[in-house]
């Protein structure tokens, strides 16, 4: 079940990235010599006005060919002797129409949850650095460290790396008016003890006791003799509050789903400059078989709802989107490269030269794929 899934959500989020491609060459009137859903032998062919529109037997992707691509063509259209706005359109729009198939998927999911998670305070916790800072109920959280809080979803993107040294700033709106406090995360330690009724969870901010539960063992958590007597512990750092959250109506289903979207956007972006300066490294990253896992995780969870798988799908087309506009060879933001420097030299490099370094980019980056996807096997079997 897995598997299929990850190939529907591969086929879809392929297919549009180059039907991106395809529409807007045909906008622009530049010819296109295939269209492919899937690689491998076809299994259909049929050909409209000089396009070979085809169906291939292996799932797992398509192509866009257009005439003059990587070679010098005379024919008339040829995208070899394009302008170089039309070129970025072209390459743009196949990342664009993922972005924006990440954006309806989000529209989806945030209508069948039915409550949006907001970025205002609902209740401040006690003992945390934020109620000693005053913050109170109905404060509007909108920019953390300098950077623009619009959804829930940003609040946890820069605060998941909260340690207790840090020290914050943060801007709220209280009845219209700004309001900036600096203040450190709170550290929050929850442990846990098994006895012979169930389990205690009890939760501290800053040492003092905020919350303690008694679980009874059931059906879902059944006793185990083993178990009683142990304890154990973990600790982070927060900003210290719930949120309020709201029903979705027409107006703010838009808005949430287009934060959410930038929220993905931002966060692919932080997750690249960390892999490039050093704060994380390549055994973080996921392949294919990551994917499957994650797709595997989300249809086998109990109690399965489809816009979890939903939410996963988006969050994977917008990677996708974001990830071919890198500069780097043989993606398509390595081809604007190429389009840029023709800006500057106010010629094209030859096709056949930037076709050779577009194969190297190529080569290369099937070589990242393959270290990823063992490092993905070897995590499995270490699950």
């Amino acid at each position: 079940m897995a598997i299929v899934a990850t190939i529907v959500i591969f086929m879809v989020m392929i297919t549009l990235h180059e039907f991106g491609h395809f529409i807007s060459a045909k906008l622009l009137g530049i010819p296109v010599t295939e269209f492919s859903v899937g690689f491998g032998p076809a299994i259909f062919k049929r050909t409209h006005k000089d396009t070979l529109y085809s169906i291939r037997a292996i799932p797992l992707g398509g192509y866009c060919k257009f005439v003059g691509e990587d070679v010098q063509s005379d024919e008339e259209g040829a995208f070899y002797k394009q302008k170089p706005w039309k070129k970025a359109v072209v390459l743009v729009s196949g990342a664009f129409l993922n972005v924006v198939l990440g954006f309806v998927l989000f529209v989806a999911v945030t209508a069948a949850q039915g409550t949006i998670v907001t970025n205002s305070v609902d209740t401040v916790i006690p003992y945390s650095n934020l109620a000693e800072a005053g913050i109170k109920s109905g404060d509007e959280i909108v920019r953390l460290n300098g950077k623009r809080i619009s959804c829930y979803s940003d609040l946890s993107l820069y605060t998941s790396d909260l340690t207790g040294g840090d020290e914050i700033d943060i801007t709220i709106k209280r009845d219209g008016e700004k309001i900036s406090v600096a203040l450190s995360p709170s550290e929050l330690v929850q442990t846990y003890s098994y006895n012979e009724d169930g389990v205690v969870y009890t939760s501290r901010i800053n040492g003092s006791v905020w919350e303690q539960q008694n679980i009874p063992y059931s059906d879902d958590m059944p006793y185990d003799a083993e178990l009683v007597g142990k304890t154990g512990s973990s600790e982070g750092y927060i900003l210290g509050f719930t949120p309020v959250y709201e029903d979705v109506n027409f107006l703010n289903i838009w808005e949430q789903s287009y934060n959410m979207t930038r929220y993905v956007v931002k966060a692919v972006y932080r997750a690249i400059i960390d892999l490039v300066v050093g704060r994380a490294d390549i055994d973080q990253m996921s392949g294919p078989v990551g994917i499957v896992s994650e797709v595997h995780t989300v249809v086998e969870a109990p109690g399965f709802e489809w816009e979890n798988l939903a939410a996963l799908a988006a969050l994977l087309t917008i990677n996708l989107g974001i990830f071919n506009l890198l500069p780097f060879p043989a993606l398509d933001g390595g081809r604007i490269v190429f389009v840029l420097i023709e800006l500057v030299r106010r010629k094209p490099i030859p096709p056949e030269k930037e076709g050779v370094v577009h194969a190297i980019g190529m080569l290369l980056i099937l070589a990242l794929a393959v270290v990823i996807s063992f490092n993905d096997i070897v995590s499995l079997f270490k699950g």
